[in-house]
């Protein structure tokens, strides 16, 4: 000022207006910008919860580095043009079985230059059920559940051969193949057609030596693995029984009784 420098002038002034169109263009750059969690997905306790988020602008303008994250979780970048609307992905850890949900959102942008940040806190209701994390435990024995179905093998008599099955606990020693056994070749127990009920049941009570949280992560992996065998197989908990069944859609409902179970139960010691 004192010298009366053009050029100093003309970059003072340039520097001026770039901060006050800085500051501008980053307001705008979230101003119009619409969020909206459409669904979260179900998983197991310690893996990423997935969340669909949609993400369109009301003013029709262009949107370019706009960050999308829940609080304290890892962040995605999202370029929007005009009359566009997103799908964005969002994923947060998760912790113990149970009700989940991710908490605060943040959405922010350093546009266009990375000089100052706009952003904003959103509080979406969204929630999703965790399921106990798989831990492989001893093997449910085979018996039925208040006098429903009776454990393969019940009834030796009247039917054919089938073959050999691996030793299961439970089963009549009768149809052990022992001559199989005397041979080292293991033990196996035989099979005959007509009377192999496939039916298992997942009763709370085959564990009493397991904390609460310890049996439904076992339950939690025979379920899965008798899913994969194509087995039927029901659930008996404390307050809920499931019918022996198979297929997708009875795993959802054995893997959502789990993850809704008490904490605290009066069955079971504390984890």
């Amino acid at each position: 000022m004192n010298y009366q420098n053009n050029l100093i002038y003309a970059v003072a002034f340039l520097l001026i207006s770039l901060g006050v169109m800085t500051i501008h263009y980053t307001f705008l750059n979230l101003s119009g910008l619409r969020v909206k969690v459409v669904k979260g997905y179900n998983c197991y306790s310690g893996d990423m919860a997935d969340f669909l988020l949609q993400v369109d602008s009301v003013s029709k303008r262009s949107y370019e580095g706009v960050q999308l994250g829940w609080k304290g979780q890892p962040e995605e970048q999202v370029n929007l043009d005009s009359n566009q609307t997103q799908n964005v992905h969002l994923n947060a850890r998760t912790g113990l079985r149970g009700r989940f949900s991710p908490g605060l959102l943040k959405i922010e942008t350093r546009y266009p230059f990375g000089l100052l940040r706009a952003w904003s806190w959103l509080e979406p209701e969204i929630e999703i059920l965790v399921y106990p994390k798989p831990s492989k435990g001893r093997q449910p024995v085979f018996s039925g559940h208040e006098g429903e179905g009776d454990h393969p093998g019940s009834d030796d008599s009247g039917d054919d051969f089938s073959g050999l099955d691996e030793y299961q606990p439970g089963a009549s020693t009768k149809r052990i193949a022992w001559k199989q056994y005397a041979q080292g070749r293991g033990l196996f127990i035989k099979s005959y057609i007509g009377n192999r009920d496939r039916r298992l049941w997942l009763n709370w009570e085959q564990w009493p030596e397991l904390s609460v949280e310890q049996k439904l992560s076992v339950i939690c992996y025979w379920a899965q693995q008798f899913e994969h065998q194509s087995i039927e197989y029901g659930l008996a908990l404390p307050d809920l029984v499931l019918s022996p069944d198979r297929g997708p859609a009875h795993l959802e409902k054995v893997l959502i009784a789990l993850a809704k179970f008490p904490s605290s139960h009066l069955s079971g010691k504390r984890s």
